[in-house]
């Protein structure tokens, strides 16, 4: 059966934990900033994630999307995978960058905050909805009996494919909306 690495696994459950401590351990106040010890702890705080998250990126891209399916995978949930990992990337690069610039920003007392404030809260917002989605997708390919799931988590491992007529179901609509990217988006 096709599975992660053991360090892929790794770097992405560290790094779900260290993603959950940054959303739980936010700062609420930006006169909180002042304080030079949670300043210079916020920028190394930032610093770690990004390279955590770029260091991820560059050791998964080539990584097949959807490893351990049992099955063959329509072009159009490929598709759909592939643009929720990068929009994922996208907002984990974008959330400690633009952290980053609020800091900058703070600490030099130039103009720019409103504008970096809302880039960041649009990188947190866009994390919290394509995570959402990545954990939906997760636990609805688990309960399908796909073999993702087994590619990835360590426990509650999938034994067969879910025949029930419920689950049958819903792969028919899904593959009806699969159809649909594929025949409109992908050429």
């Amino acid at each position: 059966m096709n599975s992660h690495t053991f360090l892929a696994k790794t770097i992405h459950w560290t790094f779900s934990i260290l993603y959950a401590y940054g959303i739980f351990k936010q700062v609420d106040d930006l006169d909180e900033l002042k304080d030079p010890a949670l300043l210079n702890f916020e920028i190394l705080f930032a610093l770690i994630f990004l390279v955590i998250v770029m260091l991820r990126f560059l050791y998964m891209k080539d990584v097949k999307t959807l490893l351990g399916s049992h099955y063959e995978i329509h072009k159009g949930h490929l598709f759909i995978a592939k643009a929720t990992h990068w929009l994922i990337y996208f907002s984990l690069i974008m959330l400690p960058t633009t952290g980053l610039l609020i800091a900058g920003i703070f600490n030099l007392n130039i103009p720019g905050m409103r504008i970096a404030i809302g880039l960041h809260e649009f990188s947190a917002f866009l994390s919290y909805i394509t995570i959402g989605i990545h954990v939906v997708a997760s636990l609805y390919s688990r309960l399908k009996g796909e073999g993702v799931w087994n590619a990835m988590v360590p426990i509650w491992q999938e034994s067969k494919k879910n025949e029930s007529k419920i689950v049958s179901t819903l792969e028919t609509i899904e593959k009806k909306i699969y159809d649909q990217i594929e025949e409109r988006l992908i050429k």
